[in-house]
């Protein structure tokens, strides 16, 4: 259950790079995200209280998950073997495609098991659904290929391939893939602190510990960001279809 990429015949890189890495690169993420959502904001001009537009929505994920892939790239080279791949995993196969499946399949299962808890905290929305539910044009087409792509697959190699194979040197794979879940549904909150974010811990918490039993299974990240992009397409299929 615990393969993973090995380096290449001769390559005697040692792996340097560990939870330290995970706690400031994330952090970075978040202050780029803020940095650059502030420019987009002054350059739309958008008012105190108003929902931000398209060029601030966007330099926002670019500023998040821009910042992390920079970060995850400078640790590897430094620190690590120098590939993303030999490092953290990050490969794709088309033979995975049918995680998106699975992924949706366990969206609509899990959606079902905390709809209890959504619906108590139905008058307070996750922040990013209220918005992707007002959004169109420009607006709509950043959320669905940063929601539905860019995050999964960002979220995937920091989650299951940094901070992940760091818990697993520490303790044993199921510890690890438990606490990095945990870490993983915590940080929605701590983004989007909303009564609906907190009633999806649950779910976001299975979502991490699926993705990282298939991550830690297969060795690679492949199959986790299939789970992972099928898990966020159907949230934002349904709240499309809900929109229009």
């Amino acid at each position: 259950m615990d393969r993973e990429v090995t380096a290449p015949p001769g390559a005697t890189h040692a792996v340097r790079w560990g939870l330290g890495d995970a706690a400031w690169i994330y952090p970075a993420g978040l202050a780029a995200a803020v940095f650059l959502a502030t420019i987009g904001t002054a350059i739309e001009g958008t008012k105190v209280g108003h929902d931000p537009g398209a060029l601030t929505t966007a330099l926002n994920f670019a500023g998040q998950f821009g910042a992390w892939v920079i970060g995850l790239l400078f640790i590897s080279h430094r620190k690590g073997r120098g590939s993303l791949a030999l490092d953290f995993g990050f490969v794709a196969h088309a033979r995975h495609v049918w995680g998106i499946v699975a992924g949706i399949v366990l969206s609509i299962v899990l959606g079902l098991m905390v709809y209890p808890l959504v619906s108590l905290a139905h008058h307070e929305k996750q922040g990013v659904v209220d918005e992707l539910k007002k959004a169109s044009g420009a607006k709509l087409t950043v959320f669905i290929v940063a929601a539905g792509f860019v995050a999964p697959v960002v979220e995937e190699l920091f989650f299951r391939g940094l901070l992940l194979r760091a818990l697993r040197r520490r303790w044993s794979p199921e510890v690890a893939i438990g606490a990095g879940a945990l870490i993983f549904a915590l940080a929605h909150p701590l983004l989007d602190p909303h009564l609906g974010t907190f009633a999806l811990v649950p779910a976001l918490f299975a979502l991490g510990a699926v993705s990282g039993i298939a991550a830690t299974w297969t060795g690679e990240l492949s199959l986790s960001i299939t789970l992972h992009v099928g898990f966020n397409l159907l949230t934002i299929v349904t709240l499309g279809i809900l929109h229009f």
